[in-house]
């Protein structure tokens, strides 16, 4: 089924299950994914679509800004890199490897296709990760870990993208998001405290809260940007 909303010709892709409403998500090709009780009619389904359009314009808006904030300089116009807009410019080598210079990266490549390029930012951006959390760590290990007589923990990144940080106290791990190299320092700066609480609180009740309060009284600037 198809059907013209929000100024795009959209799949759309019925499940239906013991509902007692409907249900809709945009996925991020614009299909709608619509699950629904099983006696529904297709027209009670294409009514219910449009009663929602607004709904659905806005999270076209969302996904594009989603979009915007992770650009990898896959698209050979611009990447975002520590906060800021950066133009791209790509060069064919024998091994890949980023340049970072003041308003632009530099990608040197052995074949310019998307996969390469993205492969290749994130590279260079889990280095410069790396390299702030070993700065910034210090700090977090004499206050929090050391002062409360708590191992220090072993501190990985990787790519996800359902969170931007986690932390397992009883094995003393944290991760860190590689997508924060997107985002301002400051917003490393939070995670990694975010994270060095949980040695502290397991969870996030106002104790957890009130220690990264303690270190960061303006962290809900940083929380702000990475929702």
């Amino acid at each position: 089924m198809k059907i013209w909303i929000a100024d795009q010709d959209r799949e759309v892709v019925v499940e239906k299950k013991r509902n007692k409403n409907m249900y809709m998500r945009v996925r991020e090709d614009g299909t709608l994914f619509l699950t629904v009780p099983y006696r529904t009619s297709m027209r009670s389904i294409e009514a219910f679509i449009r009663g929602n359009e607004a709904w659905i314009r806005k999270e076209d808006r969302r996904r594009l800004k989603q979009e915007m904030t992770f650009l990898d300089g896959s698209d050979g116009i611009e990447a975002k890199w520590l906060g800021r807009t950066m133009d791209v410019s790509y060069f064919l080598s024998k091994r890949n490897f980023l340049m970072v210079e003041e308003n632009k990266l530099l990608f040197y490549v052995k074949d310019i296709s998307e996969e390469t390029i993205r492969k290749t930012f994130y590279k260079e951006g889990n280095k410069q990760l790396a390299a702030f959390i070993e700065e910034r760590r210090k700090d977090w290990d004499e206050l929090i870990c050391r002062a409360n007589h708590k191992p220090l923990p072993d501190i990985t990144i990787r790519y996800m993208t359902s969170r931007w940080g986690s932390c397992t106290p009883s094995k003393s791990s944290i991760r860190i998001s590689s997508r924060l190299i997107h985002f301002p320092l400051g917003c490393l700066d939070y995670i990694l405290l975010h994270e060095y609480a949980h040695i502290l609180v397991p969870n996030h009740s106002k104790a957890f809260y009130d220690i990264v309060r303690k270190f960061m009284p303006d962290y809900k600037v940083y929380s702000g940007m990475l929702k």
